[in-house]
């Protein structure tokens, strides 16, 4: 047989309330804050010169504090040859958004040796925070950081729901 507890009907109260007010807010839809957030981005390569090369999917994370996680599906690349890209993004003033990232080009094979690849971004969001655009920079290094090659993308892209 069990015996009662003496606690206060206040205590009991509160912990109740404490216990039950995260699973809400777990629950609750997530506002768009901007570009924090996941992306579904259709990306085409350009020789910078606006000569279309290729189009292909990627995905991008945009998180709160400046972090970028980004992973693609460049078919130009071998199987495991392209890390993901980690990096950092930021508010321009003019209220548009900059952010870099990094991925290892693991193994020479194809068209890209090894070292790294960096794209520099250009983003703009649309009103709405449900859709942006991007000018971007790539340059590949090799694995001494030394420039290999460079080309230009643009990209647009709409938010997971």
């Amino acid at each position: 047989m069990l015996k009662s507890a003496k606690f206060p009907i206040a205590t009991l109260a509160l912990a109740a309330s404490l216990f039950s007010a995260p699973a809400a807010r777990a629950e609750s839809p997530q506002m768009p804050l901007g570009l924090v957030g996941a992306w579904s981005v259709t990306v085409t390569l350009t020789d910078c010169n606006g000569n279309v090369k290729g189009t292909f999917p990627s995905m991008l994370m945009f998180s709160r504090g400046g972090t970028l996680t980004e992973t693609t599906f460049n078919p130009a690349f071998q199987p495991g040859q392209r890390s993901t890209g980690l990096g950092v993004w930021w508010l321009n003033g003019n209220g548009t958004y900059g952010g870099t990232d990094v991925a290892f080009i693991q193994f020479t094979a194809g068209m890209f040796s090894a070292g790294t690849q960096e794209i520099t971004h250009s983003i703009t969001l649309n009103r709405h925070a449900t859709k942006w655009s991007d000018v971007a920079s790539v340059q590949f290094y090799d694995a001494a950081h030394n420039p290999l090659a460079h080309g230009c993308a643009t990209a647009t892209a709409v938010r997971l729901q």
